[in-house]
């Protein structure tokens, strides 16, 4: 199966799954021995991210398609009974890509961050033709934000594309094995995304599009809180004797 079929059936599949969303970002990882992977940034109109991911390469679904076409053509005994699809369109008809698809949701500090960074390299590209194996995956990048962007690289070279790259590495950690060393691969994304982690966790980080809300005033006539009940028994002991001197 060739990687431009993989990858727009996967496309498929997640689009029937969340069609009401808004499509941010797409990733596609396609690795020269087959084991690709394709991933989606999808938004709902209330603003939750979600991330779509497949977990099955191309290399896997091959040997899934293969199986399925041996089993037609053999009964349960083994033995040969009909002739072995000489084409692959009758299986990947029938095949089920939506079983093949996770999806989890992106907190909402990250989620802007990514939009923040999808917007100021809106517009923008980047372009590199295959050249060797020795270069690692090929990975493309296609941003829906703003007025857009496509961005395709080899990981090796994942620092040629710093802020997409830092992206990807946060996007990573929800694909496993090959596929998530492939896109973590780069000390400088790596560096990058966890800087943007420090800026979230930092107590002095706000959200751009919080509102201030007036501090509420206390009325001179309004009765002051009680002071709440100490709820440690030791010094609870301790103010029963101060309370008889």
């Amino acid at each position: 199966m060739d990687a431009s079929r993989y990858f727009e059936e996967m496309h498929r599949a997640m689009s029937a799954q969340k069609n009401n969303s808004f499509l941010l970002l797409t990733v596609k990882v396609q690795d020269l021995g087959g084991a690709d992977a394709y991933l989606e940034l999808r938004q709902s109109p209330n603003g939750r991210a979600r991330v779509f991911y497949s977990t099955m390469g191309r290399r896997n679904l091959n040997f899934q398609l293969f199986r399925k076409g041996w089993q037609l053509c053999h009964n349960a005994s083994g033995e040969m009974t009909g002739q072995f699809p000489t084409r692959a369109e009758s299986l990947l008809d029938s095949a089920d890509f939506s079983a093949c698809i996770r999806d989890d949701a992106l907190d909402a500090g990250r989620t802007e961050i990514i939009l923040r960074e999808l917007r100021r390299a809106a517009g923008t590209s980047r372009s590199c033709l295959p050249q060797s194996a020795r270069e690692g995956a090929m990975i493309t990048v296609e941003s829906f934000v703003g007025r857009g962007g496509e961005w395709n690289y080899w990981s090796t070279r994942a620092a040629d594309c710093l802020p997409i790259a830092a992206i990807l590495c946060w996007l990573g950690d929800f694909l496993a094995g090959t596929e998530r060393r492939t896109l973590q691969s780069s000390p400088e994304a790596m560096a990058l995304a966890a800087r943007w982690q420090t800026e979230l966790a930092s107590p002095f980080a706000q959200p751009a599009d919080c509102v201030q809300r007036p501090a509420r005033t206390v009325s001179p006539s309004a009765p002051r809180r009680a002071a709440q009940q100490v709820q440690n028994p030791r010094w609870q002991s301790i103010l029963a004797v101060l309370a008889t001197v």
